[in-house]
């Protein structure tokens, strides 16, 4: 192999691919980046860790084709030192090492044989659909609030990703919440799908768009594969097996009061208040009494102190109830409207959080789903 790179593409395609390479396995080819240089006048570069993968591919003047993987750490390290311009990059193979030399300067760096690199996933055409990638990306990072972090349990650790014609739906839960968005399509779905996709994936398709001009992102599902295409970058993780909770049991049919409060005041609130409920285990809780036009949020630390602070509301009599802190301020925090309505029941059951849309009658596309905590300062 002998191509020459452009080392500030080069560079930033390297840094990208990177993260999808193994940081504990002992498998030393997964700790490595396979360079394929083709006659098409690019050099494609891929890593997997087995559970993601990242392809993708950077210009380059192919002079002699071949492959062959480099472990990502030292090469990352050099790339990113050479001076501006272009590199060479050689695979002497007789020698088992990769030279890349820039200027006067020229460095070797040992070599891994290509042959027993995975088989990486390819993109299927034919099932695939697009959607907006900004509001993937928004709906990612809405739902990621509530997915757990407790390996114990896989699929909680997982957004759980329905398509149905023109909509997907994804949900995440970690028992004590739950965080449902659903958003339009950019192109229709055939039929209905559901998949269990690690959130952290999920977050790292959002990071890669985020970094990328392209304005949609185009997914194909597999029996135990998603595959999200970005421009050049193919990225690829597995499902999770299992049985999601049946979580629209868990969402009450009615409720006795509906209460709105402005949301940004509130989040100011919750911020302060927090300050005092500190991250303890068990967590303090911060509690919100409502009564004739007004809620009072609070927050009683034995070892600290207390706050108050009193904000309007639509409340019509008095009702407290309290929430697990950093929780409460997750969910009135991705409400995206000016005011965030409350529905609640009684003081120990599971209350909602969804954004206020007015008098227009349309149900949310957003909801939080959050169980409360008894409060031992209030007996």
């Amino acid at each position: 192999m002998r191509a020459v790179c452009n080392t500030d593409l080069f560079g930033k395609k390297l840094a990208l691919v990177s993260r999808g390479v193994s940081a504990r396995s002992t498998i030393q080819l997964l700790g490595g980046i396979l360079l394929e240089a083709t006659s098409g006048g690019a050099v494609r570069l891929s890593a997997t860790d087995m559970e993601i993968s990242i392809q993708s591919s950077s210009p380059a003047e192919v002079e002699e084709e071949g492959r062959v993987v480099i472990p990502a750490r030292i090469f990352n390290d050099v790339v990113r030192s050479l001076p501006k311009g272009e590199f060479t990059l050689v695979h002497d193979r007789s020698e088992g090492v990769v030279r890349l030399s820039a200027r006067e300067n020229e460095y070797r760096i040992r070599a891994y044989a290509a042959e027993d690199f995975p088989q990486l996933p390819k993109f299927d055409e034919s099932g695939a659909f697009k959607m907006s990638g900004e509001a993937l990306v928004e709906t990612v990072e809405k739902v990621s609030r509530s997915y757990s972090r407790d390996e114990t349990r896989p699929v909680l650790t997982g957004i759980l990703i329905s398509f149905e014609e023109s909509r997907v739906r994804m949900v995440t839960t970690d028992s004590y919440r739950l965080s449902i968005k659903e958003t339009e399509l950019a192109t229709t779905f055939d039929g209905a799908r559901e998949a269990i996709i690690p959130a952290r994936a999920m977050q790292e398709v959002g990071r890669i768009f985020s970094g990328s001009d392209e304005e949609q992102v185009e997914v194909a599902l597999s029996e135990n594969q998603a595959l999200f295409r970005i421009g050049d970058v193919l990225f690829g993780t597995r499902l999770i097996e299992g049985n999601f909770p049946e979580y629209k049991r868990l969402l009450p049919n009615t409720f006795h009061r509906e209460i709105s409060v402005h949301r940004e005041d509130l989040v100011d609130s919750l911020r302060r208040v927090n300050l005092f409920a500190q991250r303890q285990t068990p967590p303090v809780p911060v509690s919100l009494a409502f009564s004739e036009g007004a809620v009072e949020v609070s927050v009683r630390n034995g070892e600290v102190g207390e706050a108050r602070e009193k904000l309007p509301a639509n409340s019509e009599d008095e009702f407290h109830i309290s929430f697990n802190p950093s929780y409460l301020l997750d969910g009135v925090s991705a409400v995206d409207s000016e005011k965030v309505l409350f529905k609640l029941n009684e003081s120990l059951k599971p209350g909602l959080i969804v954004p206020e849309n007015g008098d227009d009658g349309e149900e949310s596309d957003f909801l939080y789903l959050i169980m409360p905590m008894r409060d031992p300062s209030q007996g």
